[in-house]
């Protein structure tokens, strides 16, 4: 899945396949090939992924969390983008919402919703909601995943060290 994603700001808009290094593909395989067949609990729970500056970060956040919101299988899993900024925000959410507009599957399966940065699963009633911090945006929620983008930034946040730990569960 994560590879048939399109990229739609990349010229002649190859999938995901297409154009992305192995190294990418060890670590998407790393957080979702680490589930027990046998529990079906995760035994890697979080991952940490540090690289350099125009290296397609948000991307590469946006696409693994419309992964994972595809491969779940459970009923009105909350997924979380946590971004430092609202320009943060919108680089993650811009290549979502641009991968689902670019398959007439994903198309037909997902509804985004601008405004509040929400894509919705129809199907499974998912969701995956890309925010910037802000107090009033991250409390109360309960994340089947969370993924941090650009955690560098947040020192410059105020309150990020509390938003981080709401978001994580504590």
């Amino acid at each position: 899945f994560f590879a048939s994603l399109v990229l739609r700001d990349v010229l002649g808009q190859p999938r995901i396949g297409d154009v992305t290094r192995q190294w990418v593909y060890d670590f998407v395989g790393a957080i979702f090939g680490a589930q027990n067949p046998q529990t079906l609990r995760r035994e890697i729970n979080d991952a940490f992924l540090l690289i350099s500056k125009k290296n397609t970060k948000s991307t590469i956040a946006a696409a693994i969390m419309l992964t994972a919101m595809e491969l779940d299988e459970r009923e009105s899993s909350e997924y979380l983008i946590l971004a430092p900024t609202k320009e943060v925000a919108d680089n993650s959410f811009t290549p979502a919402k641009d991968m689902i507009r670019s398959d007439p599957a994903l198309s037909a399966t997902y509804h985004i919703q601008s405004h509040t940065r929400t894509i919705t699963n129809l199907v499974t009633g998912a969701t995956l909601k890309v925010v910037a911090a802000d107090d009033k945006t991250v409390g109360g929620k309960k994340a089947t995943g969370l993924l941090i983008d650009e955690l560098h930034l947040f020192g410059k946040v105020s309150g990020a060290e509390s938003m981080i730990a709401e978001a994580t569960g504590g």
